[in-house]
């Protein structure tokens, strides 16, 4: 039998699948600030990982069957090992494919669920520094009228003194 898959394309396919053609988001939110790791896997779930490596299984197992079949229908001989060894290769090789896409998009998710908490505490902060400039003001205002009342009631005494002072002199 002549021989199918060599090291060559093994190595030319596993650099396909492990060269990240679904890349992972860098680990900075929205504002450039940088994300954690521990942030990341505290919101990363694997549910992607499961669905993808079960699709891209069937897939996979689906697409090289039927290409193994082609194969074997030009293959002379009855053992169909043709059809089973292109059929398992390929399952294999698919199944690693697509795990590692479910792996790099829950990844991905994580990372964009914590650039949503990262917002969110930033919204919250940017609303409690709103009210406390806002109290600031308030008092600051407070104390504005009170000096004002206290400037007044000092030139009021101030008069009164200067009256008794020109009447005393009278």
């Amino acid at each position: 039998m002549k021989k199918l898959v060599s090291w060559t394309h093994i190595l030319i396919l596993a650099a396909f699948v492990f060269q990240g053609c679904a890349s992972r988001l860098p680990l900075r939110d929205s504002a450039g600030r940088p994300i954690k790791p521990s942030e990341v896997q505290a919101k990363k779930t694997n549910t992607n990982l499961i669905l993808f490596t079960l699709g891209g299984g069937a897939l996979s197992f689906g697409a090289s069957f039927f290409a193994g079949s082609l194969i074997d229908r030009g293959v002379d001989g009855n053992s169909h090992s043709a059809l089973w060894l292109t059929t398992g290769i390929g399952t294999a090789l698919g199944i690693i494919y697509f795990a590692q896409q479910g792996r790099v998009r829950d990844y991905n998710l994580a990372v964009i669920k914590v650039d949503a908490d990262h917002k969110i505490n930033m919204k919250e902060s940017i609303s409690s520094a709103r009210k406390r400039r806002e109290q600031i003001e308030r008092e600051k205002e407070r104390l504005r009228r009170a000096r004002e009342a206290q400037e007044a009631e000092r030139r009021r005494l101030l008069e009164e003194l200067a009256k008794k002072k020109k009447q005393q002199k009278k």
